[in-house]
C-alpha cells in the first residue's frame, strides 16, 4: 500500500534524527520516484553504507540510498 505525503513526512520525522547521526549520511527526505513517495538517504559517496540502510524500506516507506553529497535547494 502507498503512502500519503503525511504518512511518509511521518515516517521521516520519526528517524531523521537517528538517520542523520549516522556518520556517512549527509541528508534525508522524502521524494517523489516513479510517481511514489520513497525516504531518500543521501550518503558520502566517499563513505560506505551503512548497513542500516541496506534494506528495502523504513516503516514501509521505501527506501532510497543516493550516493551523493547533499545540496540544499
Amino acid at each position: 500500500m502507498d503512502m500519503n505525503q503525511e504518512q511518509a513526512l511521518e515516517v521521516q520525522r520519526r528517524h531523521e534524527d537517528r538517520l542523520l547521526a549516522m556518520p556517512s549520511v549527509t541528508g534525508v527526505g522524502v521524494k517523489l520516484r516513479d510517481g511514489r513517495l520513497v525516504l531518500e538517504v543521501d550518503v558520502d559517496p566517499a563513505a560506505e553504507v551503512p548497513p542500516e540502510l541496506r534494506r528495502p524500506d523504513i516503516d514501509g516507506l521505501p527506501l532510497v540510498v543516493e550516493k551523493r553529497r547533499y545540496e540544499p535547494q
